[in-house]
Parts: C-alpha cells; sequence; structure tokens
C-alpha cells in the first residue's frame, strides 16, 4: 500500500467503508459520497487497473453518487482521518486533569442542509418517497374514487355507493379507521389484547404483489397466518385475507417444498381369497445378522388361511427368491393360482416373470410406495418381530435355528379374523402338539372307512370355508368402515395436473422438497372408491405410472389454467401454422395401448383413447374433398400430440421432410374406401 497513489488508497477505503464496514446500512439506499480527492470522482470513466476493477466491481451493488468536495470543507472526514498527539504534559501526583482537552466539531452544513448519522436497516421492499406512494393512491382507481368522498369529509349517498366496486364498499366500511397523515391514507388497526396502534398505509393495487412477495417469497414462504400477520402491521387494502390466502395456496414453492396437512388418505381397499393357495403374498424383512451370518428372511403366507412360511437367506436376490419359493412352497403345498408382493426388483425380476408363466401363476403388485397394499405380509413382520424378541438372550444370536419353531407356534395358534388356526385351515386337521401327548388328547386312527372320513372331512372343511369367508369379509368391511372415517383428500379427475411424492431420494433428505418439480397428468381415475391412479408426466405422455392417491397432491390453481391456456394456445398454433392446404386427410388408427402391468393390486385396464396421428396427405382436388366430405372428426385434446409443438424451432417445410415418416402411407385407392378409418377436416 506505500506505492498505492492516493486516488487507489481513497477508492480502497471506500471499498472498505461501503462494501465491508457500512454494507447492512447502505445496501438498498441511495448515498451520496464526498471526497476531496478529484480524481476519485471520475471514477466511472476513469481507466482501472486488474485490482481497481476487482475494488469497483464490489461497490456494484450500491445505489452511491461520488461528489468532489475541496478538502477546506470537508473538514468532518479530514478531522476523524489525522491522528490527534495528546499534548497533555505529565503532571505530579495530586494534580487535576483538564475537562475538556480538545473540541472537534464534526457537524457542518452541507448545501444548506445539516448532515447528521441516520441508520437505517435493510429494506423489505425498494424504497419509495412518499410523493410517489401519494401518487400510485392517485393513479389506482378504486382509492381515487374514494379519497374523492374521503378529501371532503363526504360519505357517499346510496346511488353513489351502488356506482362503487366492491373493494371501494370495503374501503366505505373503514371509514371511522381511515385518515391522512402527511398526503398518505393510512389506517389505524388496534392489535387484539390490548397491544398497540398500528398505522397501516392503505396500498394501490400496482404494489400488492410485490409486498407479498417481499413478505412471502423473501420471507421463507411462510404459511398463510405468518404471511398475513406480517403485511398486517405494515399496510392494508381491500379483501388482504382471501388475497393473501390464494397466493399462497398457489405458490409453487410452498407446494413442492412443504408436507399436505392433513395427508391424503383414500379409503382402504381389499385383497381378499375364497380358498387356500389362491393368493400367495412374499415379503423380505430384514433382522440382525445371526450367528451364521444370515439375515435376511423371505415370509411367504397364504391370504386365506393364513399360513406361513418364513425361511432365512442370505441375500434378496431375485434366483434366491426363485429356489425358496420353488423348494418350500411349490413343492410342499402346492402352485398358488396369484402371487401378490411389492414392485422390489427381485419379485419383479425376468426370472420371476418366467416362474410365473411357467407355472401358470398370475402375478400382481402393489403400488410404489405403498406397503399398505401387502398389509398380510406388512402385519405377519411385526408379529414374527415379536415372537423372535420374546427369545431369552442367549438365544437371539442364533435366531435362525429357532425360527421354524417360532412360526409354527404361529400357525397352529388361533387367528382372531378367521377363528381357526392357519394350520388347520390349510390342511383341514388339527395339528398335533407336544402337550396332546401329556393330557392325552391323541385320538386313535383305527375305526371307520375311509368313505366315511372323506365325506365327514369334505363335509367340515365345506362349513369351515364358508364361515372363514364370511368373518374375513366382515372383519374387512369393519377395518374399511374404521379407516374411512378419516378419509382425506378430494378425489381427482382426469385432466389434473399433479405432483408425484418424491420417495426414491436416497440418504439424507430433511430439507429437500416432498413433492416433484416436474407436473404429472392424470391419465385415468380409478371407479367410485378406488385408490390406484394412472398418470403420465408431461414430458413423457407415454409413459404412464399407477400410483396410490396418498403419493399424488393436486398442482395450484394457477398452474392448472396456465397449463390449460397454454395447451389452447398450442393447438391453435399447431392448426394455422402448419399446414397450407384447403382440406386434409387425416388417417386415424388405433393408438397402441398405453403398457399397464396388469400387476397391479386394483387390476387397471388399458388406457386407450382415440387419438389421431399426424397427417399425413393434403388433397386439393375437389373430387377428393366431396368423397368424405360426411366424415366426424376427431377432438384436439384427445390426440396424442396434445400440447406438443409440432414445429417448435419453425423450420422450413423442405427441412421437415414427411411429417409422418414413421406412418406408412397407405394405397391411394384405401384413402377414399367407405368405412375405412379415415376423417376429413377441413383448415380455412
Amino acid at each position: 500500500m506505500e506505492n498505492y497513489s492516493s486516488m487507489k488508497l481513497e477508492l480502497l477505503a471506500l471499498k472498505w467503508a461501503m462494501a465491508e464496514k457500512f454494507k447492512d446500512y447502505l445496501l438498498g439506499h441511495q448515498c451520496t459520497v464526498y471526497t476531496d480527492n478529484n480524481p476519485l470522482s471520475y471514477l466511472n470513466s476513469a481507466k482501472l487497473g486488474a485490482t481497481e476493477q476487482r475494488w469497483v466491481s464490489q461497490l456494484a451493488i450500491f445505489d452511491f453518487e461520488i461528489k468532489y468536495r475541496p478538502g477546506r470543507v470537508n473538514g468532518n472526514a479530514d478531522s476523524l482521518s489525522r491522528q490527534y498527539s495528546s499534548c497533555v504534559p505529565t503532571q505530579s501526583f495530586g494534580t487535576s486533569l483538564p475537562k475538556t482537552l480538545r473540541t472537534v466539531d464534526i457537524r457542518q452544513e452541507v448545501e444548506g442542509e445539516l448532515v447528521g448519522a441516520e441508520q437505517h436497516a435493510i429494506a423489505a421492499f425498494p424504497s419509495r418517497s412518499k410523493e410517489e406512494l401519494r401518487q400510485m393512491q392517485l393513479d389506482d382507481p378504486t382509492l381515487r374514487g374514494f379519497l374523492a368522498f374521503f378529501s371532503r369529509n363526504k360519505y357517499p349517498s346510496k346511488v353513489e355507493r351502488q356506482l362503487m366496486s366492491k373493494s371501494g364498499l370495503e374501503l366505505l366500511r373503514q371509514w371511522g379507521r381511515l385518515f391522512v397523515k402527511e398526503g398518505l391514507l393510512y389506517r389505524r388497526l388496534q392489535l387484539p389484547d390490548g397491544g398497540e396502534e398500528v398505522d397501516q398505509l392503505v396500498l394501490p393495487e400496482v404494489l400488492w404483489n410485490e409486498v407479498f412477495r417481499q413478505l412471502h417469497n423473501g420471507h421463507g414462504h411462510q404459511g398463510r397466518e405468518r404471511t398475513y400477520e406480517l403485511i398486517r402491521r405494515r399496510c392494508y387494502w381491500p379483501s388482504m385475507s382471501a388475497y393473501v390466502q390464494e397466493h399462497c395456496q398457489n405458490c409453487r414453492q410452498c407446494t413442492i417444498s412443504k408436507s399436505s396437512y392433513p395427508v391424503a388418505r383414500a379409503p382402504m381397499g381389499h385383497l381378499l381369497a375364497s380358498k387356500p393357495n389362491q393368493i400367495l403374498a412374499v415379503d423380505f424383512t430384514s433382522l440382525e445378522p445371526s450367528s451364521d451370518g444370515r439375515e435376511s428372511v423371505l415370509i411367504m403366507t397364504d391370504v386365506f388361511s393364513k399360513y406361513t412360511l418364513a425361511v432365512p437367506t442370505r441375500d434378496q436376490r431375485a434366483t434366491t427368491v426363485a429356489n425358496v419359493l420353488v423348494q418350500e412352497w411349490f413343492y410342499k403345498l402346492g402352485v398358488p393360482a396369484r402371487l401378490h408382493s411389492d414392485q422390489g426388483r427381485n419379485f419383479e425380476s425376468a426370472v420371476i416373470a418366467q416362474l410365473c408363466h411357467l407355472y401358470g401363476i398370475q402375478k400382481t403388485h402393489t403400488t410404489p410406495y405403498h406397503p399398505q397394499g401387502n398389509g398380510q405380509c406388512e402385519r405377519f413382520n411385526r408379529t414374527l418381530h415379536d415372537l423372535l424378541r420374546s427369545l431369552p438372550p442367549e438365544q437371539k444370536r442364533s435366531w435362525t435355528q429357532h425360527l421354524a419353531h417360532v412360526v409354527f407356534t404361529y400357525n397352529t395358534t388361533c387367528h382372531h379374523t378367521t377363528g381357526e388356526s392357519p394350520h388347520f385351515l390349510m390342511f383341514g386337521q388339527t395339528p398335533r402338539l407336544p402337550v396332546d401327548f401329556l393330557l392325552a388328547g391323541v385320538e386313535d386312527p383305527g375305526g371307520g372307512s375311509v368313505e366315511d372320513w372323506v365325506a365327514r372331512h369334505q363335509k367340515g372343511l365345506r362349513v369351515t370355508y364358508g364361515r372363514v369367508k364370511a368373518r374375513l369379509e366382515a372383519a374387512a368391511e369393519h377395518r374399511k368402515n374404521l379407516y374411512d372415517q378419516t378419509v382425506r383428500g378430494q378425489p381427482l379427475i382426469e385432466g389434473q395436473l399433479v405432483h408425484l411424492r418424491e420417495c426414491g431420494v436416497r440418504g439424507r433428505n430433511k430439507i429437500q422438497n416432498h413433492w416433484s418439480t416436474a407436473l404429472y397428468k392424470i391419465v385415468r381415475a380409478p371407479r367410485e372408491g378406488g385408490q390406484v391412479y394412472s398418470i403420465s408426466s408431461l414430458d413423457e405422455p407415454l409413459r404412464v405410472k399407477h400410483v396410490h392417491r396418498s403419493l399424488l397432491k393436486l398442482a395450484p390453481e394457477t398452474v392448472q389454467q396456465a397449463y390449460h391456456m397454454d395447451l389452447g394456445l398450442q393447438g391453435q398454433d399447431f392448426q394455422e401454422g402448419l399446414w397450407d392446404g384447403d382440406s386434409v386427410i387425416v388417417l386415424i388408427e388405433p393408438s397402441p395401448p398405453i403398457p399397464v402391468n396388469d400387476t397391479s393390486v386394483e387390476i387397471v385396464p388399458n388406457v386407450t383413447s382415440e387419438c389421431t396421428l399426424p397427417l399425413v396427405s393434403v388433397l386439393n382436388s375437389p373430387s377428393s374433398e366431396a368423397s368424405i366430405v360426411g366424415a366426424q372428426g376427431v377432438r384436439r385434446s384427445t390426440r396424442i400430440t396434445a400440447g406438443k409443438h409440432s414445429n417448435r424451432y419453425h423450420l422450413p417445410r423442405t427441412l421437415i421432410g414427411d411429417v409422418s415418416a414413421s406412418v406408412s402411407l397407405p394405397a391411394e385407392n384405401s384413402l377414399l374406401e367407405p368405412g375405412g378409418d379415415c376423417h376429413f377436416r377441413p383448415w380455412l
């Protein structure tokens, strides 16, 4: 710094003062810098080096003006920049010091105004002078009409009130609270519970959105009540509460970042079977590593009888699942008609698909991130954990050796829902326990013919299965009635835009958005009381997902309106900007069915809709036009190209080529064939 010029030193001092020392006071305000260094006043036009340019870039965020003032009239800053050397001599003990050593007057008149120290906080929004606010109030249509009466202290008549707007009438109801101060209209508010009085500036409509954005978007996207309280303590406008509520509900960042309270709950569904081995539900549960290193358990439970097997495994691969299913269930208990699981990779792999195809098994699965769809397995997992937790501490380390015994105790115990033990419903006879031998309760197998035993056994099982089926249905209906009392969230309809819950985020995600930023469209809504919705992304309309209602959140109303408006404009641009002929032929072919996995809990039929393929032929001859003029056109909103601009970059038609390159052109006579899938639409 010893080699710095005076101008460079002054610039460094200016950078330190504004960008570091007084940044919190100067940011957002207009200020004037007075300096006795004349070259510094030409900072905007001076040729600066690399160092000076870096300093100036730090000053770019401030709104300031540099003015030159000679040193003789710049005494306040000049006196502070000079170190005062004390002239108090050393005096002996007992000598009193003077009360005033030296007085420096740093207050000085500058251009007729007294410059003093004034401290400001950072403004919540760009500052405006009172003259500007007064002019905005006068330019506002509602306030201008109201001030015409208020300035004369004349309350409008009934006829005049009929001509006023709704906002003007609301201002009239505040007549006794309004007053004018310094040319501005204010409203006096008495805070509740004996609070202080607050003077609210009556805000013109042009500032409503700006104030809301500063106190909501720039203030942490807080809720409606907090945002309203922030605004209410500063300003007022008609219907302010409704305005804040509407804009908070339509805030996009609030929609995707905040959880919905209360959480949406769709009506409960059922997974019922009418006989054993009709539906086999499978799932994995992970426990503490045992002494042999195994920590995964494959749970297989029959939905009707509740009979369950739990097999410990070393991994959760698809090949392991297939081997356990075949060895432990198929070969011992028979092949089920339906295999139900979640959407884990090990259950949805090609190996399991091939296994189901080989044995003729129907494969179904739950919706993504909705384990309630496989509730019986999930409930048994909790029961298994409770049973293993009851083992002595020395046996918990080797839980794999006691797993078979624990599961046997479950299968031989009467189930609350069915009223019978899973073992009896699966095998048709009561299991023998060691205690039965102790109590001499084991029957002699001799006596009676085989035919009589089979008849009695068949009759007993028929009665038992009928009773169990009725109990299962009654229990399911009872659970549904209790659960449906807390159903929340309105049903969604086809065409609405929604956000999808972000469930696949790995690692720590406490401050990540709860909902996806991408928008999805409801392709198919379930029937009344259903839970599974078919959605597709706006970017990939052909990729359909089936998700539960609890994972969907309706997009704000403003987003819905903007999407449909943009869709209408794009459809109009598609009509007017691409084709120049007088008439066109539109080929209609059956759209390929949207791939719907038949493995959902609620079997969802393929979503098909009549859609229009790209236009492939332009016929200008009158004879061709007359032959098909009676055909019915297809609505543009149902086309597969709905919402997609066919020529987004406005390329010349010579570069576009054949717009239907992917569609084979039929023969000429097939276009005019009666009964063919061919529609005529005139384009004017």
